[in-house]
């Protein structure tokens, strides 16, 4: 009962950090809310580490990453004539919102977390976890991100099993 309590506390704790720095990572781009790339950024700086290894056994990390959600952009940019993309950035956003809201995208794989870790009680929640989460995303911007980089899902469904079995 302790060791549970202590395990959903840990959890706590974890999301929290989790959502904090994917609000940091949107606020960086100039998004008011996070998206599912923002939770993936996150999840590669949290403590445990666990995210930031699966992606470095896939010769991968998070410039990469950032690099392949940056290159949809300016794809979709040039497809409509704009070819200046490289000149457009955005300016950080600041917010005060004192309740964490998310995008579309944020709020689909929080609640796919929330399903995981139903069915993944006995661990605490790592950032391996995101990671699952989000490569079962079909669409959107972490999907093209990640074939932007080339990775094989399947490759990247066993290295998430073997990670996750290495912990515990």
């Amino acid at each position: 009962m302790f060791k549970r309590i202590m395990l959903r506390f840990r959890d706590m704790k974890t999301i929290s950090k989790l959502i904090s720095g994917a609000d940091e990572q949107a606020h960086i781009n100039g998004k008011e809310e996070p998206g599912a790339e923002h939770f993936v950024l996150s999840a590669l700086n949290l403590d445990d580490g666990s995210a930031k290894r699966v992606f470095e056994k896939m010769n991968a990390n998070a410039e990469k990453f950032k690099n392949a959600i940056s290159q949809q952009y300016i794809d979709a940019l040039s497809s409509i004539g704009i070819d200046s993309a490289n000149e457009i950035s955005s300016e950080p956003v600041q917010s005060n919102k004192a309740f964490h809201n998310s995008q579309p995208s944020g709020q689909v794989l929080m609640k796919s977390l929330y399903t995981l870790k139903q069915r993944d009680k006995h661990r605490p929640l790592l950032g391996v976890h995101v990671i699952s989460v989000a490569s079962e995303m079909e669409h959107g911007v972490v999907a093209r991100a990640f074939r932007a980089m080339g990775v094989d899902s399947k490759q990247l469904a066993c290295l998430i099993k073997e990670e996750l079995e290495s912990q515990y």
